[in-house]
């Protein structure tokens, strides 16, 4: 025998709910936009580092100049100047300066230990020695600034085999890049968790508005769907929040009048399978319904009843002689009368063509015999006048009674049957 689903299965794959999709959206946006948030951090960290050492590098490197050449126009020799740099190396113990003499200044005063295979190894040293521009780049942990000193007017009197313009040396200046980094850190670091924490922040409010005012609703409105598929049952409606976003709420109240009219539709389809089209009394299949319904009641000590058959007499020759309309008309004022006979709690139906059952919960055989007395006067008062002619109706009427007449609802409508063919024929047999 295969499983009913649930509404919730039919036509949705899978486990993914708007609840989890919104779960998963948010953690995405927090992974991505905190991954976008560090990268922008490290970046300009990085940028800032190289930036401050750059301008680092490059101070230091004119006041090296400065100070050399303060010492050079003195006339000092080499050993000052040695003794100049040592000391703004002690000064400055965390950077690394370095004078490389350039072609001009070697070939005059000679070079010095271990600098010759520097300026030929070292590309960037190369490169400014042959163009005059500075340079500024990252090597490791360091940031190199090297800082041409090009011969100018009053070093001739001293570089006698240098022209003006030549390129007598390099400054060297190396940043560590670690002690200018830590400062910046020590800011950048706190800033960049209060990013996050507020990215955090604003993320997960708009994560609870959204499941608040969106998700919620959608989930309440599929829940509510799927009562109705479970339960077959349209007479509850959707609860609709005045906090909704007013397309979602525009969806609920158009589910509410959906299924108002779902009821009504029900009820109308209902009344249509239960009634009689021409009458508006019930048909047969809800008499026959009402009728087991009344015998299992009984059977379990409940009220008897009677079930009275009523058939017109003479109805054919109306019909033939003046026309179905005029039938149809006389069979809605029959049903009428009788409906106005019995008592509410009393069930009248149309369950043949001019034959109409009545089940009534009498006291007594008494009252059924009055009750079908009072059913026979109510259509023998229905009249129809047709030009100059007066049709009026008559009826024969049986009555079977449970439990004397039949236990089964079968056999009371064949007992009543029955009784009334004899009432007809005791009619017609009065009438001749």
């Amino acid at each position: 025998m295969p499983v009913k689903k649930s509404f919730m299965q039919i036509g949705a794959p899978g486990r993914l709910t708007i609840g989890r999709l919104l779960i998963g959206v948010f953690a995405a946006g927090l992974l991505v936009s905190s991954a976008l948030v560090y990268f922008a951090f490290s970046t300009y960290l990085a940028g800032a580092v190289r930036t401050m050492a750059h301008a680092d590098g490059e101070r230091i490197a004119h006041l090296v100049y400065e100070n050399l050449y303060s010492v050079m126009r003195k006339g000092s020799n080499r050993a000052e100047i040695d003794d100049l740099v040592h000391h703004i190396q002690i000064r400055l113990p965390d950077y690394r300066v370095t004078i490389v003499r350039g072609e001009p200044v070697a070939r005059e005063y000679g070079e010095r230990l271990g600098l010759v295979q520097l300026r030929d190894e070292d590309s960037a040293l190369a490169r400014v020695l042959r163009t005059g521009e500075a340079y500024s780049g990252q090597h490791g942990e360091m940031l190199r600034y090297l800082l041409p000193v090009r011969a100018g007017g009053e070093c001739l009197g001293c570089h006698t085999m240098a022209r003006l313009g030549d390129v007598n040396g390099v400054i060297a200046v190396s940043v560590p890049l670690e002690m200018l980094e830590r400062p910046i850190t020590e800011l950048a670091y706190p800033m960049m968790y209060l990013v996050l924490f507020l990215l955090f922040a604003l993320i997960l409010i708009t994560f609870l508005i959204l499941r608040s005012w969106v998700s919620r609703p959608i989930q309440e409105l599929a829940g509510h769907v799927s009562e109705i598929f479970r339960a077959r049952n349209y007479s509850h409606p959707l609860r609709v929040g005045k906090v909704w976003p007013i397309e979602v709420r525009s969806l609920g109240v158009n589910f509410n009048l959906l299924m108002r009219q779902v009821r009504r539709s029900q009820r109308r389809l209902l009344d249509v399978s239960l009634r009689d089209p021409l009458t508006g009394l019930f048909n047969r299949r809800h008499f026959d319904t009402v009728l087991e319904r009344a015998v299992l009641d009984a059977e379990a000590g409940g009220r008897v009843f009677a079930v009275l058959l009523i058939d017109l007499d003479e109805f054919k020759p109306v019909n033939d002689r003046y026309g179905h309309a005029a039938g149809d008309a006389l069979l809605m004022n029959v049903a009428g009368a009788l409906a106005g006979t019995v008592r509410q709690s009393e069930v009248v139906a149309r369950v043949g063509g001019d034959e109409f059952a009545v089940l009534a919960f009498p006291e007594s055989c008494e009252v059924w015999q009055l009750l079908a007395e009072r059913l026979r006067q109510a259509v023998a008062g229905c009249s129809l006048r047709l030009g100059n002619e007066q049709v009026t109706a008559a009826c024969s009427v049986g009555v079977a009674v449970f439990p004397e007449s039949g236990r089964r609802a079968a056999d009371l409508l064949r007992a009543a049957d029955i009784a009334m063919y004899g009432d007809k024929l005791q009619r017609k047999q009065g009438r001749n």
